[in-house]
């Protein structure tokens, strides 16, 4: 009797995997299983109604991106026709949802469906997955073998933890959830909080309210405009792109290039982080030209410490503005008509705002339980992730955007897609290898990069005297939880997966793959069964520097000098000696790829 398909080496068996969040990170996974995987079933379940995650909760008036529009793209699926250089939410979206429909995504995807509770069955070795249809109220039970976490880190509204707020009885509006229904024109408004979504807000009312007052409890670090016009793209210069798509590649890739070339900045006391901070005081003390303004507005911590703000000028000019008041402390209460700020002073107002971000302790909205643990419980007391992706003794579950992921430190998308590759290979040896039951990451493993983590925080920026996402908006507070390093750092650690970091549990014989001896190559009727025969080495490279070298497209580019900017230094481009290029440590000039190899 002739073999049986089933039999075969690594034949696929059924996968199902949910994927709790419909942004840019569970749209992304969506594509990559539909490009590579057959036998599986994926059900993305999100609790707004439509799609976009953070670009369809951030919707308040002027929010846009705050890197260049054109990269904030998948690496492989460019825009050409973003309207402006910074681009709105609106716009953003439109992206995802074009995305979703070129690649016929919809069907994986339930809006509406707010996950309730997750938890682990041992035994069976699944997760039971309780979601309520907010569209009709009614409960599903849903299961899975792999369940996968995008929810991102932006998506729980963060009100200030200041009493009274209840009191107010005018109204009440959060940039993370905005009312977009409510007219701001002839206003009152009080502008409570001063980073990112503040800085957006505040030059996009000022023209409509009657007054605005917004309250500064820190300053932040801004960047100049792009232009006079905020960057709107001229109609030649779009159908440019349109008829030229290599010229807009051309712009991502320098963007990218010019992105990744200042990590170094987010180290204390380097040469790009004393360049910078010189560099964005002395611009912004020409804007001010106000002593007092100067004195409050100025950090006195480390660029990047906070993330820094792109398009800040408009901002600045604007807490000039003669119906705009500058309260330069925090609010400690609500009352009925507005608020009281720290010097014991009352304001009042028809509305206000609170600017004031989300909720970033990496706490679950959702119970989700494994082996009598709750990570709810466990990550209010402390955060265990690992390298962003997964979860320490947790099975058979992996995050987006999790603890330790690169989130201000350069391009995000990328790091996304990054995160898509490692969690499909895991899914990819489930699927492939029949006796594996669970895997998760060991919990020695998880506490050593952590303790890798706060040991190479030290000499990193996010540990300097200001409050951010990542120390929980407290100096001096846990551990930070973005990546310790660049994004080409990170790219390069998650690119192989450290299988050893990883228990896998088997239930049964684990060579079982092995199957009865026929490959699938013998399976597939047009294959080459003599592929392997050729007239040159293509192979891919036996080390890990050969490798990295090989992706990095090494020789490509013209020699440049290590950990500088000149965009930053003020000055002519330095020239670079041999000396600046340093050679047989795995790194070399300007030699053809395959001489390196």
């Amino acid at each position: 009797m002739d073999p049986l398909r089933e039999n075969a080496i690594y034949n696929e068996r059924f996968v199902k995997v949910i994927c709790v969040g419909a942004g840019a990170s569970g749209i992304l996974l969506a594509y990559k299983l539909k490009r590579s995987f057959n036998n599986y079933s994926l059900t993305i379940y999100d609790k707004n109604p439509e799609i976009g995650g953070t670009w369809y909760e951030n919707r308040y008036p002027g929010c846009a991106c705050d890197v260049p529009s054109h990269n904030y793209t998948y690496s492989f699926e460019p825009k050409l026709d973003f309207s402006s250089v910074y681009s709105g939410s609106k716009e953003i979206k439109s992206y995802f949802q074009g995305f979703i429909a070129k690649y016929g995504l919809q069907e994986s995807i339930k809006t509406s469906h707010l996950i309730t509770e997750t938890q682990w069955d041992e035994e069976e070795g699944k997760w039971k997955v309780g979601v309520k249809d907010l569209s009709t109220g009614k409960v599903i039970n849903d299961w899975c073998h792999i369940l996968i976490h995008a929810t991102g880190y932006l998506n729980k509204p963060a009100w200030p933890g200041i009493p009274g707020i209840e009191n107010y009885k005018g109204i009440k509006l959060h940039s993370a959830d905005y009312d977009e229904s409510v007219s701001l024109e002839g206003k009152r408004v009080l502008l409570v909080g001063a980073s990112s979504s503040a800085v957006q807000i505040l030059p996009a009312i000022q023209p409509i309210v009657k007054r605005a007052k917004i309250f500064i409890r820190s300053p932040v670090w801004v960047l100049p405009d792009i232009s006079s016009e905020s960057g709107k793209f001229s109609p030649q210069q779009l159908q440019g792109f349109i008829n030229n798509p290599q010229s807009v590649l051309e712009m991502r890739q320098n963007n990218e290039r010019t992105m990744n070339s200042i990590f170094t900045m987010y180290m204390k006391g380097t040469v790009l982080q004393e360049q910078s901070k010189k560099l964005l005081t002395e611009t912004t003390k020409k804007l001010l030209q106000d002593e007092e303004m100067e004195r409050q507005l100025i950090p006195n911590f480390a660029v990047g410490c906070k993330r820094v703000i792109p398009s800040g000028y408009k901002y600045l000019a604007t807490l000039k503005k003669e119906n705009i008041d500058v309260v330069y402390g925090g609010v400690v209460s609500f009352t009925e008509s507005g608020c009281i700020s720290d010097n014991g002073q009352e304001h009042t107002g028809d509305v206000i705002i609170c600017a004031t971000g989300f909720n970033t302790s990496y706490v679950p909205s959702y119970p989700v339980i494994a082996n009598g643990r709750n990570l709810q419980d466990e990550w209010r007391k402390s955060i265990m992730g690992y390298m962003g992706v997964g979860i320490s003794e947790f099975p058979n579950t992996m995050t987006f955007l999790g603890p330790y992921t690169p989130v201000s430190n350069g391009p995000t998308l990328i790091a996304v897609e990054a995160q898509a590759d490692y969690i499909c290979s895991f899914i990819d040896r489930y699927q492939t290898e029949p006796k594996i039951h669970s895997f998760w990451p060991k919990k020695d493993a998880c506490e050593e990069f952590k303790q890798h983590v706060a040991s190479a925080m030290d000499k990193l920026v996010w540990t300097d005297k200001c409050r951010n996402s990542h120390n929980n908006h407290s100096v001096g507070g846990r551990v930070p939880t973005t990546w310790p390093g660049s994004t080409l750092h990170y790219l390069e650690a998650v690119r192989e997966p450290h299988v050893e970091d990883w228990e896998i549990k088997y239930k049964g014989n684990r060579f079982s793959w092995l199957g009865d001896g026929v490959s699938q190559t013998e399976w597939d009727p047009t294959s080459d069964l003599g592929y392997y025969i050729r007239s040159a080495d293509d192979g891919k490279p036996n080390s890990r520097r050969a490798r990295t070298l090989a992706i990095a497209k090494t020789g490509t580019q013209p020699t440049r000098l290590l950990h500088r900017q000149e965009k930053l230094s003020g000055v002519e481009k330095p020239k670079v000696t041999s000396n600046d290029v340093p050679v047989n440590n795995g790194s070399v000039k300007s030699e053809n790829v395959m001489k390196l190899l």
